[in-house]
């Protein structure tokens, strides 16, 4: 599996136009793996986690053709996941050319938001998820975990996607999982990479994201759990507020003490 990630940044994005903190500007003044989109990720050409805004523009920095994609994974209903909005571009009148036919899986409160009489028109379908539940979606086997975000006020969720005898465990947005999650995880079984909400940087990411030291805990208790194998399982730092005070090259350096990559926009990472 291949795995591209198409925005590595929160809501904001980085550097946020509206801020002049540390870390916007020294975004705005050396650009490359300093700004991030908002977060979405591509798994091979045909399996896309979460819509956001940036989606069109982040799809052609990486020049990726997204019209093979038939599977959708989205992870919440929080506007910087899921703008569904962008897929009314997948209408005749906009892409006239064929594309593959697209399921959206997701919570029911943000499927909530799609239009039944569009589905014929953008070629898609959709099914709501929740925590727990496992399906095949084309050449994948997906679950569906808990996440700990939004205070009970949505339904969050993370996805482990296998394919070939290969696990990615894809999880943000996310404050540090509680029982249930591990449950569904213990049931999994081994990872091979880990793609983790790493939001605050230095601070505490409170009860829905995760700071450094939060990071350092849920790592080394996926460890425990024989989830996450020291030398084996990749470990990737995903999803980045400025508001963590941290640039690119200071993740790097912190989060490299804890044999953890970090995420950037356009990265590319292939499972063999």
């Amino acid at each position: 599996m291949k795995l591209t990630m198409l925005g590595t940044g929160a809501a904001e994005a980085v550097p946020d136009p509206f801020c002049s903190c540390r870390v916007c500007e020294v975004a705005r003044r050396d650009g490359g793996r300093e700004v991030r989109a908002r977060a979405a990720a591509l798994v091979n050409d045909d399996l896309l986690i979460d819509l956001g805004p940036d989606l069109l523009t982040s799809a052609n920095m990486a020049r990726k053709f997204l019209g093979g994609v038939e599977t959708l994974l989205v992870t919440h209903r929080h506007e910087d996941h899921w703008l569904p909005q962008n897929l009314h571009w997948r209408h005749a009148g906009f892409t006239p050319t064929p594309m593959a036919h697209l399921t959206i899986y997701g919570p029911a409160d943000a499927l909530e938001a799609l239009d039944p009489r569009a589905a014929e028109l953008a070629h898609m379908s959709w099914r709501a998820v929740s925590g727990g539940d496992r399906w095949t979606a084309g050449r994948y086997h997906i679950t569906a975990v808990p996440a700990t975000h939004g205070g009970g006020q949505l339904e969050p969720l993370l996805y482990v996607i296998e394919n070939e005898g290969r696990r990615i465990f894809y999880a943000t947005d996310t404050g540090p999982l509680q029982e249930p999650a591990w449950a569904v995880l213990r049931g999994v079984g081994r990872l091979d990479l880990v793609v983790l909400d790493a939001t605050s940087g230095h601070q505490s990411g409170g009860e829905f994201h995760h700071g450094l030291a939060q990071f350092v805990e849920t790592r080394a208790r996926m460890v425990a759990e024989g989830l996450v194998v020291p030398g084996v399982t990749r470990v990737l730092a995903h999803h980045f507020s400025h508001n963590g005070g941290m640039t690119h090259s200071e993740l790097v350096e912190a989060y490299g003490h804890h044999e953890t990559l970090v995420a950037y926009d356009g990265m590319e990472l292939t499972l063999p």
